[in-house]
């Protein structure tokens, strides 16, 4: 991997999820950071409040969309109200134990989203997804 190891953001309300999401990238060395948000509203008051700080912003989303309270939609639709204030983009994953294919064709369908993938995550796609951002980079 090349020094500009992306930083990572898992926002899911599933404890083992997330562990198991953060201990594939810390093995495959595939992030410098490694944030868990176990909500979303967590995730966006984070934003809003480091906007200009580029090294605190995430390059990679991985976000579930059904989570109580504010959910991964939800989510996606404050990301897109609060972006143009961002000092970075970020590419947002969708991770979901959901196989519906609603869901699948409401992700596609969400300008920003680059792939929606069914739970577990494997090493395989976490590697795919660095190295498609580092690619760009």
């Amino acid at each position: 991997m090349s020094t500009k190891i992306p930083n990572l953001w898992i926002i899911d309300d599933d404890p083992m999820s997330s562990f198991y999401i953060k201990r594939l990238a810390e093995l495959g060395e595939l992030a410098h950071i490694i944030t868990i948000y176990n909500t979303a509203q967590g995730a966006i008051d984070y934003l809003l409040h480091h906007k200009k700080t580029v090294e605190h912003l995430p390059d990679i989303i991985m976000l579930d969309i059904y989570m109580p309270e504010v959910d991964g939609w939800e989510f996606l639709e404050q990301l897109r109200e609060i972006e143009h204030q961002l000092m970075k983009k970020a590419e947002v994953y969708i991770i979901s134990s959901s196989n519906h294919p609603r869901d699948l064709s409401r992700a596609t369908s969400v300008p920003g989203v680059k792939a929606y993938f069914q739970k577990p995550v494997t090493l395989e796609v976490l590697k795919d997804m660095v190295s498609a951002f580092m690619q760009k980079r």
